[in-house]
Order: structure tokens, then C-alpha cells, then sequence
């Protein structure tokens, strides 16, 4: 009886994440947890940017050297999510100084952060692709 109870409250759930996905940031129940933050980053990673997107971009082309290193490798294939340590050997910056720059980067909309198996962690947002695109284009 014990095991069917347990049974029917991870399936109802289960139900109530996935009938609410684009409403939840985060849902927690019965030993189940979906973190709809990490969804949604990927699925802007892969998404065009809009016209008022790009046009916001190019308001926001300030970018310092080191910025522009930190989110040319957040933008590396095959990742959505890195962590600072390996973001600083990328961009060849001061590991002393990341977190600083990170959060500096996300005030301004550029990155965003979430929670790791590991720690913090950190993607770009679509802005911040925009802005990095415009910033290489300008000094291309």
C-alpha cells in the first residue's frame, strides 16, 4: 500500500512539472526536481536574436578586452554552462578577478548564473551574444 501511494505522488508530480513547464523556474517533489532556468538558457543559446535585440546590442558595445574573452568562451560549442575557474584559464583571466568581472557582465544583462553540481555557474545570455558580436564586428 506504501509503495502504490509513493507511486501515485511521484506521478502526480511528475504531471503538474511537466503540464506547467513554461510557468515553473523550479519544482520540487517526491525525490523529483526540475530547474526550468537551465531549459530556457539553452533554448536562447539557440534561438536568432530579435531586431530589438540586436539593436540593444549595439547600444551596449563598451566591452573591455577581458569581457570580451570571458564571453567569447562562455559562447564555446558544446557548453551552455561553465564554471569561472575554467572561464578564467579560457579567456586568460586573473582567477582572482573573475568572479568580479562575471558579476559585473550580469549586471549589465551580458551573463547569467545558475547553481552547478559544483557551484556557481555561468552562461551568456542573448544580449550578451549580441553585444559580443557587435564588439567583434567593430574591431574586425
Amino acid at each position: 500500500m506504501a509503495t502504490e501511494m509513493g507511486l501515485a505522488i511521484l506521478a502526480g508530480a511528475l504531471g503538474l512539472a511537466f503540464s506547467n513547464l513554461d510557468k515553473i523556474s523550479k519544482f520540487k517533489g517526491a525525490g523529483f526536481e526540475a530547474e526550468m532556468n537551465m531549459v530556457h538558457t539553452m533554448l536562447e543559446n539557440q534561438t536568432e536574436p530579435t531586431l530589438e535585440q540586436k539593436e540593444e546590442a549595439k547600444t551596449k558595445d563598451d566591452l573591455t578586452s577581458e569581457e570580451n574573452k570571458i564571453l567569447i568562451s562562455l559562447q564555446k560549442p558544446g557548453y551552455t554552462w561553465r564554471y569561472a575557474n575554467t572561464v578564467a584559464g579560457e579567456a586568460n583571466v586573473d582567477k582572482t578577478i573573475i568572479a568580479n568581472k562575471l558579476q559585473t557582465l550580469m549586471q549589465r544583462g551580458l551573463a547569467k548564473n545558475g547553481k552547478g553540481s559544483n557551484g556557481e555557474i555561468w552562461s551568456i545570455t542573448a544580449l550578451g551574444k549580441n553585444v559580443q558580436e557587435q564588439h567583434q564586428l567593430k574591431n574586425a
